[in-house]
């Protein structure tokens, strides 16, 4: 069966959100700050974190802007809270991130001209099939739960809030998936199922509208989507929580890279 013409065109928008000039394609480096004034690959000047806050250091020969474009010569400090990130510094064709991940400062580098981005030219997909399309009953917890998680780097912990249950029937057997809610009230179901690690990346998520009234759901797993761990090893991406593992192959939605 052909895909709907708006399946087609979110596919589109996907891909084109993808290929941005400094989005998930364009990763090329994730670095902790040192706890004394030390260099970093890629980068001129001078880091670190003390306390609450992460310094740069640079000269105006370094040639290092602000993320608006300001050139800098001297030192930065930034102070961010726990899973933040913002711009911080640009130098050439490199944006660089600054984040906090398990109260560690860190820097990601993103490179406008990186070989990644210029060879990408679309994320493989299973065939559609409506199969994958089932109505599922979400069930709220009494009071959300904040958990810790593992993450695509085995050197960073993170924490999610789970905010209720969804429960499904799929290919004759029935499952149930913590989820976390998006700010529109959406909901994300992050899941690991059989096809990992051969078809697919090591886990996927797929996110579902707001329930109705009446906690009712429609899952499509058809627009079942990589982390950006899929496509660079600088990503962190969360790690669904132990049960949310299904025990069969959810042939839909996004492949492995090429």
């Amino acid at each position: 069966m052909s895909a709907p013409i708006e399946f087609t065109q979110w596919r589109r928008l996907r891909e084109e959100g993808l290929a941005v000039p400094y989005g998930w394609l364009s990763l090329s480096s994730y670095q902790w700050l040192p706890d004394v004034p030390g260099k970093l690959d890629l980068l001129p000047g001078y880091w670190s974190a003390s306390g609450s806050s992460a310094h740069a250091t640079f000269d105006a020969e370094d040639c290092v802007t602000t993320a608006d474009g300001d050139p800098v010569s001297g030192t930065l400090v930034q102070s961010l809270h726990e899973d933040e990130s913002m711009h911080f510094i640009r130098h050439g064709d490199t944006l660089v991130e600054l984040g906090v991940r398990g109260g560690r400062y860190m820097i990601r580098t993103r490179e406008r001209t990186h070989p990644r981005l210029k060879a990408f030219t679309g994320v493989p997909i299973f065939p559609y099939d409506p199969a994958f399309i089932v109505p599922g009953q979400y069930t709220a917890f009494h009071a959300p739960k904040v958990v810790p998680i593992d993450s695509f780097r085995p050197d960073t912990k993170l924490k999610t809030e789970l905010v209720g249950e969804v429960s499904f029937e799929l290919g004759g057997q029935s499952a149930v998936l913590a989820a976390s809610q998006n700010d529109d009230g959406s909901l994300t179901l992050n899941f690991r199922d059989l096809t990992n690690g051969e078809q697919t990346a090591a886990w996927r998520f797929v996110t579902v509208k707001a329930p109705a009234a009446d906690g009712s759901v429609n899952i499509d797993f058809n627009r079942t989507l990589n982390y950006p761990m899929a496509f660079s090893p600088h990503a962190v991406c969360p790690a669904p929580v132990e049960a949310n593992r299904l025990n069969q192959k959810i042939q839909a939605g996004e492949l492995l890279p090429r």
